[in-house]
Parts: C-alpha cells; sequence; structure tokens
C-alpha cells in the first residue's frame, strides 16, 4: 500500500503501459500492468493554458451553510470563500479542487480533499477552492445529486467548463490565470506542495 509518482515524459501519444513490480517481505513477488492512452493534446485545459472562468458557487450564496454547498462531512470555510472567476479576477494564485467525498465514482475524493486541506494549512495566504463536480440540490436536508434520466451523475457547469471526465481533480492557477499544475486522481501532499512552492 502506499501511493508512488514519477515524472514521465512519453515519446509519442499512444497506448501505453506501466508495469509494476512488488517484492514482499516473506520474498514472493507480484506484477501489476495498468495501461492507458497518452493524448498528443490534453482534454482538460493545458499546463500554461488560460483556467476557465466560471462562477462557481460560494458561502456567500447560500447564506453561509456549506451544507447546501459541500458533501464534505467537516467542510473546510475557507474552501468556500471565493469562486474561480473571482479568483482570476483577483490575479492572484489559486488552488481549485473538483471534489465530492459522498458521491465520488473513484472513491479518492475525500482522501484528495483532505491531503489539500493539510497542505492549505501550510499556506494560510493562499485561496483554495472546492466544489462538487456534478448538479447537486438539497433534498430531504442533505445534499444530493440531480440524475438524469438513466440515473447517472450530471457534470456541473464548472465541470463542463474545465472539460472534466473524471474526478477528483486539483489545479494550481498562477497569477496570471494561467493553469500552472493539474492533478487528476491521486495526489500526494509532497506533489500539491511541490507545485504551489515552485509557483
Amino acid at each position: 500500500r502506499g501511493l508512488y509518482a514519477a515524472d514521465i515524459t512519453f515519446p509519442s501519444d499512444g497506448r501505453w503501459g506501466t508495469r509494476f513490480n512488488a517484492t514482499f517481505p516473506d520474498g514472493s513477488t507480484q506484477t501489476v500492468r495498468a495501461d492507458y492512452d497518452v493524448l498528443a493534446e490534453p482534454i482538460t485545459p493545458a499546463i500554461g493554458a488560460p483556467a476557465p472562468s466560471v462562477d462557481t458557487p460560494t458561502a456567500d450564496d447560500v447564506g453561509g451553510d456549506l451544507a447546501k454547498l459541500s458533501s464534505d462531512r467537516d467542510p473546510e470555510p475557507r474552501f468556500y470563500e471565493t469562486s474561480i472567476a473571482d479568483a482570476l479576477a483577483a490575479k492572484e494564485p489559486f488552488v481549485v479542487v473538483f471534489a465530492t467525498p459522498a458521491f465520488c465514482e473513484t472513491a479518492m475524493c475525500g482522501p484528495i480533499l483532505e491531503t489539500v486541506k493539510a497542505v492549505a494549512a501550510d499556506h494560510p495566504d493562499l485561496t483554495f477552492i472546492n466544489v462538487e463536480p456534478y448538479l447537486m440540490e438539497m433534498r430531504d436536508g442533505s445534499l444530493q445529486p440531480i440524475l438524469d434520466a438513466t440515473g447517472e451523475l450530471q457534470p456541473a457547469a464548472w465541470t463542463t467548463a474545465w472539460n472534466l471526465l473524471t474526478e477528483p481533480y486539483v489545479a494550481v492557477v498562477d497569477g496570471t490565470g494561467s493553469v500552472w499544475a493539474k492533478f487528476e486522481g491521486a495526489l500526494a501532499a509532497e506533489e500539491l506542495s511541490a507545485a504551489i512552492e515552485a509557483l
């Protein structure tokens, strides 16, 4: 168990795979292979490209009731003070997290949001934003997804604007409004901290 990260440069787009060879304390070994597609052009905003400006909801929009904004059981109030559009207009760096702890398809949103909270504690002057990636509404006293006719989750306007196809997703945006770093899925605190400190 654990999270391992490596920076890889692929010489071309196409179908690639990674093979993981593990040796256990008893000397036994196991090999796991993961295959994936490497695209010539990114689907989400490219590094150095403008971050899409979209008016995401804030605590002010819901009278300070964070239960109307986030499915996180212990939401960090600081993450709901500023919209993406306002953060871009301020021309200051920020971090945005698209994560839904209660309705995550990948089961990684909660852990990644906790990782981002830990990093945010080390950067009290930096703006952090969390948004639910799916259409949500208050129903039966709690935030619930609005499903389509087939019972599937529907992306929110900001998720569509960023062209996200999965969650969680974390982006670091610089003071010019450009994407400085982005992370899809698993993310180590050290990776996010390094991107912020480099910025």
